[in-house]
């Protein structure tokens, strides 16, 4: 008896000292939560600054000056987001692994390699005051964020560190990052110059089409004088029969990766009900925890601020000054080369240049690693750029990218704040610097336009596809495309202007933009719905963000029901149903919708890649993935020309071979239903998204509190309603100036980086469910002023 009370006192004692070991961990949390007093006194304030907090935590920044209401900025977005703002400078400057351990020492080789820390140092001192002046109040209000603090978020003291001071470069690393994310085309390059060395000519240009069939409709036929190539079936043939067999090429070709890209358009008073013009935005990034995104609003003067910042960078991104709002899309251009270097043959420590023998630069650098030792390695340089590690064909190459160019990036766009019209924003985006995109716009007085912001090189001898050698002088780049060469388009006469990161531009403009477009069918349906539509709202706008009609998929819809011919087989038959019964859309319960994404998947490894085994013999590794990949894949399998059988020892004929793939997709789908999705091949059970927090990998048990929920979504790759799991719209905006009360904009997630915050998901389900929020901040629950110190 007494052993038994011994050992209930025991567990008592172990439950109560676990009890409280968890209510203390609950009030530490709690303390790092980022509550506001009503008052904080900062250094350096020209006056007084107030801030009014919505319901959803928005504030709403008022300010007597550009320095002082971008202080406050950087103040209250370091008290949402910091973990994440010092991730982000992290991951750029190439700090990660010292603080995460020893998986992201690949990452941190690769960003000291490209040296942006250099990068955003050189950045700062090129920039004009009035820049630095913002940089420098931004910095100054996030430092003292950090010191309003009473205990860090919890992701500092799970990871045993505390954050360094922030810095202006700090913020032009964020900045770079984006340029990174959005700018980086070397593994493409890499690839193309591979496939020259190692395919025919024709063969390389049918598989890479300078374009697709929707962009060549949306550009009236003018994109591109040379016709789409005919099957070269002699020299496919002659590869198919020399390829080795179907184990060298299993996963060699695959889809291309979403194109970090996003939906934009403006329309015209010709297409609104009461004469105004309104703009469209979702931006297409993948999906985290925190999202990418920041909402403020930001008054100072005659200044009104609407819109979603950066968190690090103070700038809004997109939005409305009231009387211009603009949006932004990638332009998905060419903006890196990658320079075949020439070794001296007497001394392999040089390499030519115009100029003749040049001796390499190098610089050490050595990257902490927790739980690790430190590890150190040398950085080749050269007058175009650092040497990959890689070769690339058995040559040393140099990377040449606009984004580590200093004089290509700097904070211009903050002159957005005080443009009047179209024409005057589109003269701030063209002397810009900062990652290249098409920057769409609409004004006050009903004006649309688009054109292009950042640097854009200007090539010679090369238009940038494959690697060359520039040791001549015969090729490189002069400087980049002068402001006023960039093109411009204003009011046309359609009443609407559509980029989707398609190509914009036909064969009459003097400079490359770029190779690696996206396919248009996401700007032809958008095109689609605004040629027909009048009398159009900010809600219609943000109905056709949603749009999850995909014909797109039709070609692969009807080649699958004519291999479809045994009544007999019980498989065959419910899947013929239901692809018959397909509606042309993606939505969560439509029917075999998700076969054809299977199978059109399965399609491109097993028909273009036995014509691309020769690219292993130049690199194990090489895969190939193409936007315009549908082009030759589906003239290959409309013609179904005996001699380009991939597999003739198992298939007698195209028919039978295609049918395996269609089964095989439809085994492969099958395998994703679940209780939540009872019909046969519904899209939602294969299309859900997931948005993770950085820590839900190493710490699984945490994974339900700080993941958003996995769910289902509409939508698709193809569709205007860009989705799939982590990846998708960044958030959704729709505003007209002068009309922000009309606006709507919602994101993933919420304003908070905190898990216990109340703000920390509570615009995830109007994202998901796509329902409509406010652009502008709502009534005010919370309201702090912001008082220069001794005041």
């Amino acid at each position: 008896m007494k052993q038994k009370r011994f050992w209930r006192g025991f567990v008592f004692t172990i439950v109560l000292l676990i009890g409280s070991s968890c209510f203390g961990i609950f009030l530490f949390l709690q303390e790092s939560l980022s509550s506001l007093k009503d008052e904080y006194r900062l250094s350096n304030l020209s006056s007084q600054v107030t801030v009014a907090f919505d319901e959803k935590g928005i504030p709403s920044i008022s300010a007597g000056s550009r320095e002082d209401a971008f202080r406050a900025l950087g103040f209250v977005t370091a008290r949402d987001r910091l973990f994440q703002m010092d991730l982000l400078r992290r991951h750029m400057a190439g700090r990660l692994a010292e603080v995460m351990g020893p998986a992201l020492k690949e990452s941190d080789r690769r960003h000291r390699l490209m040296g942006f820390e250099q990068v955003a140092s050189a950045i700062v001192q090129r920039l004009p005051q009035d820049q630095k002046q913002v940089l420098e109040a931004y910095a100054e209000g996030v430092n003292q964020a950090v010191d309003s603090l009473t205990v860090l978020p919890p992701e500092f003291w799970l990871l045993g560190y505390s954050p360094s001071a922030w810095r202006p470069e700090d913020s032009l690393l964020v900045v770079l990052g984006m340029e990174e994310d959005l700018g980086w085309t070397g593994d493409a390059e890499r690839r193309s110059s591979i496939m020259e060395a190692a395919l025919p000519e024709s063969v390389m240009r049918f598989f890479i089409p300078p374009i697709d069939h929707y962009t060549d409709r949306l550009l009236n036929g003018k994109a591109s004088a040379m016709p789409l190539p005919s099957i070269p079936e002699n020299e496919l043939s002659a590869l198919l029969n020399n390829n080795g067999g179907s184990e060298h090429y299993v996963g060699l070709v695959t889809d291309v990766p979403p194109p970090k890209g996003s939906n934009g358009w403006v329309v015209g008073p010709s297409k609104t009900w009461d004469g105004r013009a309104i703009l469209a935005n979702d931006m297409h990034l993948s999906l985290r925890v925190p999202n990418i995104w920041y909402r403020a609003e930001v008054r100072y003067g005659d200044v009104r601020l609407t819109g979603l910042t950066l968190p690090g960078v103070p700038l809004i991104v997109v939005g409305s000054n009231g009387k211009v709002a603009w949006g932004f899309t990638n332009i998905e251009g060419d903006f890196v080369d990658l320079v075949s270097l020439e070794l001296d043959l007497v001394d392999p420590g040089s390499y030519r240049t115009p100029k003749g023998k040049v001796r390499f630069g190098e610089r050490e650098e050595t990257v902490r690693v927790k739980g690790e030792v430190d590890f150190t390695f040398k950085v080749q340089t050269t007058e175009w750029g650092p040497v990959l590690p890689e070769s690339l064909l058995s040559k040393p190459a140099a990377v040449h990218w606009a984004a580590l160019d200093p004089d290509a990036t700097d904070l211009h766009l903050l002159n957005l704040d005080a443009v009047n019209d179209v024409q005057e924003a589109q003269t701030v985006f063209n002397r810009a610097g900062g990652p290249p995109l098409n920057a769409l716009t609409a004004d006050k007085q009903g004006n649309i336009g688009w054109t292009y912001t950042g640097k854009i090189p200007k090539r010679f001898g090369l238009d940038g596809s494959v690697s060359r050698s520039w040791a001549d002088g015969s090729r490189g780049w002069a400087g980049y495309i002068l402001p006023e060469e960039l093109p411009r388009l204003v009011n046309p006469p359609s009443g609407f202007i559509v980029n989707a990161n398609q190509r914009m531009l036909g064969d009459g403009y003097p400079y490359v933009i770029g190779h690696y477009f996206d396919q248009g069918h996401r700007a032809y349906r958008i095109a689609e719905r605004l040629s027909d539509a009048k009398n159009l709202t900010e809600r219609d706008m943000f109905a056709l963000q949603l749009d999850t009609k995909v014909e797109f998929y039709r070609f692969y819809q009807r080649l699958a029901l004519s291999l479809l011919h045994e009544h007999n087989d019980k498989v065959q038959v419910q899947l013929k149903q239901n692809l018959t019964n397909w509606d042309g859309f993606a939505e969560r319960d439509s029917v075999g919708f998700a076969v054809l994404v299977e199978f059109r998947k399965l399609l491109l490894d097993a028909v273009i890649a036995p014509f691309m085994t020769k690219c292993r013999e130049y690199d194990p590794e090489f895969r190939f993935d193409s936007a315009m990949i549908d082009e030759p894949l589906q003239q290959l399998l409309e013609a179904k020309l005996p001699a380009l059988l991939p597999d003739k020892i198992h298939y007698r004929d195209w028919d039978s071979f295609l049918l395996n793939l269609l089964i095989q997709a439809e085994g492969n789908v099958s395998a994703h239903n679940s209780a939540d999705f009872p019909k046969s091949l519904a899209w939602g059970a294969v299309n859900q998204v997931t948005i993770a927090h950085p820590f839900s990998d190493s710490l699984p048990l945490l994974r339900n509190w700080l993941d958003m929920p996995k769910v289902a979504v509409p939508g698709c790759v193809q569709c205007v309603r860009m989705g799939e799991p982590g990846y998708g719209a960044s958030e959704r905006l729709v505003v007209s100036p002068g009309r922000e009360g009309n606006g709507i904009l919602h994101m993933p997630g919420g304003q908070s980086g905190h898990p216990l915050s109340p703000h920390y998901g509570d615009q995830q389900q109007a994202w998901v469910e796509g329902t409509a929020l406010p652009l502008e901040s709502g009534t005010s629950v919370h309201r702090l002023e912001l008082v220069p110190h001794g005041g």
